[in-house]
C-alpha cells in the first residue's frame, strides 16, 4: 500500500498546460521571433525550468531575467482569468487524506507561486508539503527533488509514488527508487510511456485502484 503520494503540479493537478504553452508562444514571438518551435519542442519545455529554457537561447543573464519577468506577467494574467484543477483532483486528494496518506507536491515552480496556485484551485488544504524550485540545486529529471520530498516526509521509498505528466517526472521517480505513475491526459504521453512507468491512469480518481 502506498502511504506517501507525491504529485507534479502543472499538467497533473492543475490545468496550466494550455496557459504555459500559450505564454511560451507569446514570449518567443516577442523575444525570439526567428525561432520556430515544433509542437514536440514546445511541449518539451513543460518539463524544464524557465531559466534552463531561456538560457538556451541567449548568453545574457540580464536578458534571461527580462524574458522571465515578461513570461510571468503574461502567465499571471492568464491564470487570473481562471485557473482550474483537473477533474477529480479535489475528490482524489480528499480520498487520500481520508486514507491517512501523506500528500506532497514536487514541482519546478517557485514555492510561493505553487502555493498560490494550489490555494486558488482549492487544493492547498489537502497538501502536507511542497518541494519547489528554490528547494533544490538540480531539477527533474534529477532525483534530487523527490529525494528531498522523501526526507521532508520521512517517507519510505517502497511506499511512495510520484504522479506526473512529463517524462522527466517518470525518470526522476525511477532515479529516486520510487514508483511512478503517468497521466494519459498529458501532452507528452508517448514520451512518458517510453520510460515505462509502473502505473498509467486516465483520471486522478483512478489512483483509488492502485493506492
Amino acid at each position: 500500500m502506498m502511504k506517501t503520494i507525491l504529485f507534479d503540479l502543472d499538467g497533473t493537478l492543475i490545468e496550466t498546460t494550455k496557459i504555459i504553452l500559450d505564454t511560451f508562444v507569446e514570449t518567443f514571438e516577442k523575444f525570439f521571433p526567428e525561432v520556430k518551435l515544433s509542437e514536440d519542442e514546445l511541449t518539451n519545455l513543460l518539463g524544464q525550468t524557465l531559466f534552463k529554457t531561456f538560457e538556451f537561447y541567449t548568453d545574457s543573464k540580464e536578458k534571461v531575467d527580462e524574458i522571465i519577468k515578461y513570461y510571468r506577467e503574461v502567465s499571471n494574467l492568464k491564470i487570473e482569468e481562471g485557473l482550474k484543477a483537473y477533474p477529480f483532483a479535489l475528490e482524489t486528494l480528499i480520498y487520500l487524506k481520508k486514507k491517512n496518506a501523506t500528500v506532497g507536491v514536487v514541482t519546478s515552480k517557485m514555492r510561493k507561486v505553487a502555493l498560490y496556485h494550489l490555494e486558488i484551485t482549492g487544493l492547498l488544504p489537502y497538501i502536507d508539503g511542497i518541494i519547489g524550485y528554490e528547494d533544490v540545486v538540480e531539477h527533474k529529471p534529477s532525483a534530487e527533488p523527490i529525494l528531498k520530498a522523501l526526507e521532508l516526509f520521512g517517507a519510505k521509498k517502497k511506499t511512495t509514488i510520484y504522479i506526473g505528466d512529463h517524462e522527466n517526472d517518470i525518470i526522476a521517480a525511477k532515479k529516486a527508487g520510487i514508483s511512478s505513475c503517468a497521466v494519459t491526459y498529458s501532452h507528452r504521453l508517448n514520451e512518458m510511456l517510453k520510460e515505462m512507468p509502473e502505473f498509467v491512469i486516465d483520471e486522478l480518481i483512478n489512483l483509488k485502484d492502485i493506492i
